[in-house]
Parts: C-alpha cells; sequence; structure tokens
C-alpha cells in the first residue's frame, strides 16, 4: 500500500498493507493483508455506505475491451459486510452530481461474489473470489489485460480515515482508472 499522491512522505498513522492476485479461467482472487489492531465497520448489511462506517477493503477492477469501460467497485468491511458496484462508464459522475442514486449501481446479489474475511490481533485478512462470468467478463486466459487497484479505508480511532491504495494514485481518489495496475495475466 502507498499514498503516491502524498508528496512529503506517508502520513504519520499510515499503516502498511499487501495484495496478491490470483487467476484461473473463471476467477480472480484477490489476498489482501492490512496491519493494525481492531479493525471495525458499523455497516450490518449488503450494500451499505461501508466507507461511511468504519475500515474498508475496496476493490476496482476494470475488464479489458474499449467496449467496457465501465468497472466494478467492491468494499469488504472487518465483519465481511459487503457493498457492490458496478459502475457505467458514466455512472460515477452521475451520482456525484445528484442525477441518479447510487442503488442505481448495486448489485444486489449476496452471492455475487465471494468473500471472507479474518481479523488478528495486529492485522486483517480479506479474501475475495470474482466469477468472471457474474463480472461480465469472457473466461480468462493468460496474456489477458485488465486494470485494477486495492485501496484502504483505515479508520481507527480517528476521525479522518488514512487513505491508501496499491496503485500510485496520483490524488486520494480511489476512482482515478488511469492510475490503477495494469494486470496482465501470466501462467
Amino acid at each position: 500500500m502507498q499514498q503516491a499522491w502524498r508528496t512529503s512522505g506517508k502520513e504519520p498513522a499510515f499503516q502498511p498493507g499487501w495484495a496478491r492476485i490470483t487467476w484461473q479461467d473463471s476467477a480472480l482472487c484477490y489476498d489482501v493483508l492490512f496491519t493494525g489492531a481492531r479493525p471495525r465497520n458499523r455497516a450490518r448489511r449488503l450494500n451499505e455506505s461501508t466507507w461511511e462506517l468504519g475500515d474498508v477493503c475496496e476493490i476496482f477492477l476494470q475488464g479489458p475491451g474499449p467496449g467496457d469501460p465501465g468497472y466494478v467497485e467492491l468494499h469488504v468491511t472487518p465483519e465481511n459486510q459487503r457493498l457492490q458496484l458496478r459502475w457505467t462508464p458514466d455512472g460515477l459522475g452521475r451520482v456525484r452530481s445528484g442525477e441518479l442514486p447510487i442503488e442505481q449501481f448495486m448489485v444486489a446479489d449476496p452471492d455475487w461474489v465471494e468473500s471472507n474475511v479474518h481479523v488478528g490481533l495486529t492485522s486483517w485478512f480479506v479474501q475475495v473470489v470474482l466469477p468472471v462470468p457474474r463480472l461480465g467478463l469472457r473466461p480468462l486466459a493468460a496474456g489477458a489485460r485488465l486494470r485494477t487497484a486495492v485501496c484502504r479505508y483505515d479508520c481507527g480511532d480517528k476521525s479522518d480515515p488514512v487513505l491508501s491504495s496499491t496503485a500510485a494514485l496520483q490524488a486520494p481518489s480511489y476512482h482515478r482508472r488511469q492510475d490503477w495496475h495494469e494486470l496482465v495475466l501470466v501462467d
């Protein structure tokens, strides 16, 4: 995890994290480890506003090809509650402008993806399996190119969360797709 947008270095409350992505033809698997004690989030049901309620692991994924520039945003809390969003190319802008409600982009199917969380004394671990057919992607193969980022809201006991990302974001905004990693699948 990093805070690439901060030219003066990481915030004093920054805590490290790591992400690993593996794949098979029908799914992507994200394994994410965040350091820090007592992570928590007040979300108690699917598709609550998790980023307003505490600690969150956020995964962003954009499929290949110019024909589908939409993307998936998935939040997982330490209590394994999820926010599942499938954005169209203009969706986020339309929600931010008040033109459309965010609910229009939520995926209400609790089985859409799989997630598991383990909270330890000094860290928390998130595992997410994204089945590619449900994401609207074709079966994956070596050489496929995707764009992705794993991000973190680290709330701890602070009023303002500490933001970090695996991607070298040039501003503290997770939706900067141009800054996400290009993920090239290899055998």
